[in-house]
């Protein structure tokens, strides 16, 4: 059943073009799959589960004419035939096979009933809907003349008419190298980490201020009290008031020492942080589009949250405590060597054992640190998707299985790694005390060994007292040292996430456009190739062709045929590998990405709102008048939607637009247009998600308001792109086809002609009759 569902959801060429199969990663919410491979595996899925009611929202839309005729009659009338199917649809064309058909118009239902039932009813609202679907298939029709001049005809071969394309650029390297395990490091952290990090903030000026005022303090700490051993000894040597007042001068100065101290390492501790933030955020925002699609967003907040916050709240102190400590037992080793000499020789002896067991030790330690933070992204991957999936979650009734999920990735974290982390650093404590206590007894055993007249009592007190000290501080130095390095692991992988090989510059400022620029919107693709990164294969293959200016080009293939692409490459969302685009005469690689993105203008595929108002996504950088605002909406027949919120432009959106249905979130991308007015268009599959006479109207918006501008149009309808003056048909990322729609209808043969038959048989084979 498995394999017949794959053959039925045409998934089983694509997923033999993987290099691991069905079990390759697809990416986060399926980055790395292209619109086509996204909704079949979606339609696959539902079709395994083996439900008695199958619930598919538009499952066609995102699939060329012939692909969705294909599921259609493979999957809804096959491998479902003996189930109960709701399907939502915006291709009339699959109605007739309904039982039962449900017409709805503003939250409503306004018919049901047979399709033939229905189709009789000429006053309803699905014959109005027949009536502007039947309108955009008479366009597809070859003009008896057609005003452009003929353009030169590319024809690489010829496509097999009932073959079914598959996303075939989303080869086996691609998907392969998509989703990459989180990179580490191996062996001790660098020094340049340690230097970076010392000297980012003020280029480490105040270091040495620091040092100097801690070694001070700790001289002035126990200069006073040499002062009272000494000035005590048997008899007072000097009056009461002198002993106090040079005790309170020396503990007075250590306590002023001690602020400045903390004022400056606060000082440096918030720089640091603040500009390896800095330093990191501005690195992931200049990132290229490829780095995206392979690093899921989990570790990206990982290191912004986590590994920072142990940078701003944990390293500097624990770093500066290290530091402190090791000056203050270097001083207490000097004044325990003066009284006692054969003590030095003695922790000299001991600090050899501790350097032998940290080095032991933090070899295991440091890569289990690094796993720590690698194996907590997965953690927050899996919740963040759960929780954007809990909808889809619920309906297969998968809650235990992800539940269970969960918890392993927990154990993995906790349990495997966490636990050994912690064991470890209990196991070098141990040993560190152990020693250390060794060291404390025989220098205690030392000093009262000694002749009598081999060192002054108070000066053998004062000795021991330090010597209590020296056995905290010695393994408060080796325990602090290993600590340090793991937790520097923190501040290598944020330096990680800073050095990411960054996008073109935004703005070149000895190569900058002129104002008006594109006056004319000529585009020219001169022998383009393009690939998404240097090891994966070309997607798009010699592409040589001109889009003359002012004029409408419809770019048209099957799944998978390199269409998106070409638009990213337009927008240097992926830089051409060879070749060039032009934009009136003026090379697009040469120019900043604000100057080139800034002067275009796009329609997504997926139509995105950002949490805010309605003026906000219309008109983010308050350039435009409340009434140029209100002419975009009224002529892309928002106004009267937004006017039902007494907020008006204020009216809230939520993320992503989830209080705007998809067709009204096109509309919004098509009034950003309007405002923006740029020279060049492009629409990639702009109405997909929406029925035709949405469809048709977006279309009459954009003729009626852009027709001095460049339109760029994917789209698999062939109704949208059949009034363009070119038509470019792509197929396996080359150039199959580019000339008037006219001039390739003449030719039975053509690729577009074969694509224009299949969306023609589809459309009116089953309801043509009935409807005329």
């Amino acid at each position: 059943f498995y394999e017949e569902v794959l053959e039925g959801c045409a998934l089983d060429r694509d997923i033999g073009l993987w290099a691991d199969g069905d079990l390759t990663m697809v990416g986060e919410r399926g980055i790395n799959l292209s619109g086509g491979q996204k909704q079949r595996i979606q339609l696959a899925r539902a079709i395994y589960s083996d439900s008695d009611i199958c619930l598919l929202d538009d499952p066609f839309s995102a699939v060329d004419a012939h692909t969705g005729a294909h599921l259609f009659k493979e999957c809804l009338m096959g491998l479902l035939f003996n189930k109960t199917i709701i399907y939502v649809t915006h291709q009339l064309e699959f109605l007739d096979a309904a039982d039962l058909i449900l017409v709805m118009q503003d939250g409503k239902i306004v018919q049901s009933g047979k399709y033939e039932d229905l189709i009789a009813d000429t006053d309803g609202e699905l014959v109005r809907q027949m009536t502007a679907h039947r309108q955009s298939l008479s366009q597809v029709t070859p003009p008896k003349k057609h005003g452009m001049p003929i353009i030169k005809r590319h024809k690489v071969k010829q496509m097999e008419p009932k073959e079914v394309k598959h996303d075939n650029f989303k080869r086996k390297s691609e998907l392969s190298e998509g989703m990459h395990e989180e990179e580490r490091e191996t062996g001790r952290v660098k020094w340049h980490v340690y230097r970076t990090f010392v000297t980012l903030a003020y280029k480490g000026t105040l270091v040495p201020v620091i040092l100097f005022c801690q070694v001070l303090f700790q001289g002035l700490q126990m200069g006073s009290n040499y002062w009272i051993a000494w000035a005590t000894d048997k008899e007072d040597k000097v009056s009461r008031e002198k002993l106090i007042g040079i005790f309170v001068l020396l503990s007075g100065g250590s306590s002023a020492l001690v602020l400045g101290r903390a004022v400056l390492l606060a000082t440096i501790a918030i720089e640091t942080a603040r500009q390896l933030f800095l330093s990191m955020t501005k690195s992931i925002f200049r990132a290229p589009i490829f780095f995206f699609d392979t690093t899921p967003s989990s570790r990206i907040l990982n290191r912004s949250s986590t590994d920072q916050s142990t940078v701003d709240t944990d390293i500097p102190y624990r770093l500066a405590g290290l530091i402190f400590a090791l000056v203050q037992l270097l001083l207490i080793i000097v004044l325990m060597s003066q009284v006692a000499w054969p003590v030095f020789i003695l922790f000299i002896i001991i600090l050899a054992i501790s350097m032998w067991y940290q080095n032991y030790y933090i070899s295991a330690a440091r890569e289990l640190a690094r796993m720590v933070g690698i194996r907590k992204a997965p953690i927050l991957h899996h919740f963040s998707e759960s929780i954007a999936g809990a909808a889809t979650i619920r309906c297969f009734n998968q809650e235990d299985r992800f539940f269970m999920r969960n918890l392993s990735l927990i154990d993995e974290y906790s349990h495997r790694i966490t636990f050994h982390n912690s064991a470890t650093m209990e196991w070098l404590c141990v040993c560190i005390n152990f020693l250390f206590n060794l060291v404390f007894f025989l220098a205690l055993i030392i000093l009262v060994t000694m002749p009598r007249n081999a060192i002054d009592p108070s000066l053998a007190g004062l000795a021991a007292t330090s010597g209590l000290n020296l056995n905290v501080l010695q393994a408060w130095v080796i325990w602090n040292l290993c600590n340090v390095e793991n937790k520097m692991i923190c501040v290598e992988r944020i330096l990680q996430f800073s050095n990411i090989p960054s996008e073109a510059p935004l703005v070149i400022k000895n190569c900058r456009p002129e104002e008006d620029w594109p006056n004319y919107g000529t585009i020219q693709l001169d022998n383009l190739h393009v690939r998404y990164s240097p090891e994966l294969p070309m997607v798009l293959k010699e592409i040589s062709c001109t889009f003359p200016g002012e004029k409408k080009i419809g770019v048209v293939g099957r799944t998978g045929s390199g269409k998106s692409t070409l638009i990213q490459a337009l927008f240097r969302v992926v830089e051409p590998s060879v070749g060039r685009i032009m934009i009136d005469g003026v090379d697009i690689c040469q120019l900043g990405l604000h100057d080139l993105r800034s002067r275009l203008s796009i329609i997504p595929q997926e139509p995105t709102l950002f949490q805010g108002t309605v003026r906000t996504n219309l008109d983010p950088f308050k350039k435009h008048s409340d009434s140029e605002i209100w002419d975009a909406l009224c002529k892309c027949r928002l106004a009267e939607i937004v006017k039902k919120d007494q907020r008006l432009l204020e009216a809230p959106v939520a993320e992503d637009g989830e209080n705007w249905s998809v067709g009204q979130r096109q509309l919004v991308c098509l009034a950003r247009v309007l405002l923006k007015k740029r020279r060049i268009l492009v629409l990639d599959e702009a109405t997909a998600s929406v029925d035709t006479a949405t469809d048709n109207f977006i279309q009459k918006t954009i003729r009626e308001e852009t027709s001095n501008c460049t339109i760029i149009t994917v789209a698999h309808r062939i109704p949208t792109v059949i009034d363009s003056d070119l038509v470019l048909v792509l197929d396996e990322g080359r150039v199959l086809e580019f000339d008037s729609p006219g001039v390739l209808l003449r030719d039975e043969s053509s690729a577009f002609s074969k694509l224009v038959m299949e969306f023609l048989g589809r459309s009116r084979s089953n309801h043509d009759s009935d409807f005329t």
